[in-house]
């Protein structure tokens, strides 16, 4: 009687983890810079990203490295979600891609609230996508965005919007 189940639920699980691997999924680290008018921060990400085919999205959650050569320490919590396309039909392989992100923060400007800020930044990017021992990927990427202040408060400077130079690297594991 077990023998009768047996076949066809081992035939749906390899069917299952054959089409899971036909959509691979990485899981990894961003470091990312963010440049503009006298703005100069770096955030550092925990993301993971899921291919189809030629395009995939992105996920992750920031946290801003504070800088002591800043107008003002800050900190932050944020969490992006994005959209990239390869220019290539290769899933196990080296690719150069563009995709657009949004990010959504929320600042605290350190001593003088205890209000958080929130920050809405798109940026569009281009980059080049690595593959090595098909396991571990890398990701550097340069993008271009905006970033507005969507909360009214008088603790931070008109530095805070304005347009943003977005070096990126991203490292971690494809499953």
């Amino acid at each position: 009687m077990m023998n009768k189940y047996a076949l066809p639920i081992l035939a749906a699980m390899l069917i299952a983890f054959g089409s899971y691997a036909q959509k691979p999924f990485e899981l990894g680290v961003e470091y990312i810079r963010a440049m503009g008018k006298g703005y100069n921060t770096s955030k550092a990400a925990v993301r993971g990203e899921s291919f189809n085919n030629k395009s995939s999205y992105s996920a992750g959650i920031t946290y801003q490295l504070a800088s002591n050569k800043a107008y003002s320490v800050s900190r932050d919590f944020g969490l992006y979600v994005g959209f990239r396309y390869a220019f290539s039909n290769n899933l196990n392989g080296n690719s150069p891609f563009a995709g657009a992100r949004i990010l959504f923060s929320l600042e605290n400007f350190e001593g003088q609230t205890n209000r958080n800020s929130l920050f809405i930044t798109p940026w569009a990017e281009v980059g080049y996508h690595l593959i090595f021992a098909r396991s571990f990927y890398a990701a550097p990427s340069l993008g271009y965005g905006f970033t507005k202040k969507m909360s009214k408060d008088y603790n931070s400077l008109n530095e805070d919007d304005g347009g943003r130079l977005i070096p990126s690297l991203s490292a971690g594991y494809r499953f």
